[in-house]
């Protein structure tokens, strides 16, 4: 007969009482994004410890608070965790000794943190850029992991030890279950918020039952093995985890490259159009030749946006990758130089298509700019809620130091392997935190007077903590971030509202599905950081108040006294980005 909860009274009040008393001080004190979070605290292995790293690369205020809080970090984990087992063991056999237990427990998370650290500061880079792809790195390798490692609650063999189905099951239950309890949690109303995570505290004391009971029982039969393999299976297995990822990113790069190379080249746009005039902005990383192509269908008048800036005679110059790491107040007054010597050369309101950074950019420029000649605005793979946890630069002290210098490493390893050179540093990214609350919410935040559209692939709903506020007519469309320029189906709606017709309804079932993969991925973001606390976003705001938004924006990209050290961060680029690759 199988165990059962009601018997394991300790291990059920538990495992729902934390998550409910986690959820309660979320609901109390915020940040409310982060309340799917809370059933994590007691999760089995490794998923408890991401939960903790998470918090802790967001909330930390200077090295030495790291390390401290880093401490106590492990120490509060395997007390939970030593517990949590404790009370999960099988009747009938005798359970670890509370000093022994907790002694393993410490030594295990301390395993576990190592493991972690790296795909943990991925969701943090992914709180700064709203980048699905860093979602896709780091929470299918918590579950490799979690797959390989979660014996090592019970016992110290984990790593030579074989996993039993009878334990990967409820581990791969337990990573569901957490998923469909954050989206309940997003779901049900703010008083109902610690109800949902006491549930979901529930579901995981079932999984750690199961798991906790194979496992006993296993040791016991195994504690008089005279000869006990020692095929260190685990270990194996988390050494070609690290192959597919560091080769799969190499392999991925090469691929995109290759792709990209290889697609037919668009047509050059007419030089004898003479429909209305549209702007095209490309994203991050983007580089451009100098030829003009035709981005979108129809007669139309169409220019590319170049991140470098235009030559003496007002045309748009070439521009290398690195001109796209420019800040964003940088990028919005060069978008706005750009949209009026567009429209003074063909005398008509200008649109533009943007896509990803692009559409940052676009949303920044139209919210610093008040009766701005744009008459419409189609935004593409737009960025959900960008900026919402942040990090001092490198060298000094602040909320997230450790992330940032974590991330940096990241970064120049990401570079080594690919195409991607950037720094953590960059005056792009630079900018994103320091504003990130009012650019969180500029996609709630449409431009007066100008017809707006987006188009959200399905795969951006996993990079923003749900739900996320689109205030322009949209539709979701299965697609991957960064690759509907180019694509027919879009190009289509594109073509609609540049020509004043009706924005085309979306797919409710493509809105549904993105909403329910939103919701299902609330529980994997890293919580935000909370405003009040950081100098630097106090009197910043945040939505619904968009009136407030577009006046920060103003002030942002118009001369605020963030606009000088917004240019000495840009600075350390110019000479590369006036060098055409």
């Amino acid at each position: 007969m199988g165990a059962r909860l009601r018997d394991h009274p300790v291990l059920l009040a538990v495992s729902a009482a934390l998550p409910a008393f986690e959820a309660t001080l979320i609901v109390a004190f915020g940040p409310a994004s982060a309340a799917p979070l809370a059933p994590q605290v007691v999760a089995p292995a490794p998923y408890g410890v991401f939960h903790d790293l998470r918090w802790l690369l967001v909330y930390h205020w200077s090295w030495v608070a790291f390390a401290f809080l880093a401490v106590v970090m492990v120490a509060a984990r395997a007390a939970i965790d030593a517990t949590l087992v404790r009370a999960a063991w099988p009747r009938g056999l005798e359970p670890p000794a509370r000093r022994d237990a907790v002694r393993h427990a410490a030594k295990f998370t301390g395993v576990q943190v190592l493991l972690l650290l790296p795909f943990a500061v991925l969701t943090f880079a992914m709180a700064v850029t709203s980048l699905s792809w860093l979602f896709f790195v780091a929470v299918p390798v918590l579950v490799m992991v979690a797959v390989l490692v979660h014996q090592g609650e019970v016992t110290p063999r984990w790593w030579r030890d074989r996993p039993l189905s009878a334990t990967v099951l409820p581990t791969l239950g337990a990573f569901a279950a957490l998923s469909v309890a954050g989206a309940a949690v997003v779901a049900v109303p703010r008083g109902l918020v610690p109800v949902a995570a006491a549930l979901g505290g529930v579901a995981m004391a079932w999984c750690r039952l199961r798991i906790v009971g194979a496992l006993a029982r296993r040791a016991a039969r195994l504690e008089h093995d005279p000869q006990p393999r020692r095929r260190p299976f685990a270990l194996v297995g988390l050494a070609a985890v690290v192959v597919i990822v560091v080769g799969g990113t190499g392999i991925g790069f090469a691929v995109a490259v290759a792709v990209e190379a290889g697609r037919p080249s668009l047509p050059r746009a007419s030089s004898g159009a003479t429909g209305s005039p549209v702007l095209v902005v490309k994203g991050f990383n983007s580089k451009w030749e100098g030829v003009t192509r035709r981005w979108v269908r129809g007669d139309h008048q169409i220019r590319r946006f170049s991140y470098r800036g235009l030559d003496p005679q007002g045309a748009p110059l070439p521009y290398g990758r690195d001109a796209t790491h420019r800040a964003l107040p940088e990028l919005a007054r060069e978008m706005r130089r750009q949209v009026e010597a567009f429209r003074d050369a063909t005398g008509s309101e200008v649109s533009i298509v943007a896509e990803s950074e692009g559409a940052l950019v676009a949303q920044t420029y139209l919210a610093a700019t008040p009766g701005a000649p744009v008459d419409a605005v189609v935004l593409l793979s737009p960025l959900l809620a960008p900026g919402r946890v942040w990090y001092p630069l490198l060298g000094r002290e602040g909320w997230g130091v450790a992330s940032g210098t974590i991330l940096g490493g990241l970064a120049a390893a990401i570079g080594a392997v690919g195409p991607v050179d950037i720094s953590a540093d960059a005056p792009l990214f630079r900018s994103i935190v320091d504003r990130g609350p009012a650019l969180g919410a500029l996609l709630a935040c449409p431009a007066p007077g100008v017809r707006g559209y987006a188009v959200l692939p399905l795969d951006s709903r996993v990079a923003a903590p749900a739900p996320t506020d689109v205030g322009y007519p949209h539709e979701v469309v299965p697609a991957f971030h960064g690759g509907l320029l180019g694509d027919a189906t879009t190009a289509r709606h594109v073509q609609r509202v540049l020509t004043g017709r009706p924005a085309p309804a979306g797919s409710s079932s493509w809105q549904a599905i993105g909403d329910g993969i939103g919701a299902l991925a609330a529980s994997w973001q890293a919580p935000d950081l909370e405003p009040s606390l950081l100098d630097e976003w106090r009197g910043l705001p945040e939505a619904p108040s968009c009136a407030a938004v577009r006046r920060s924006m103003r002030e942002w990209v118009d001369g605020s006294p963030d606009q000088a050290g917004d240019d000495r961060r840009s600075a350390m680029i110019a000479d590369a980005v006036r060098r055409p690759e």
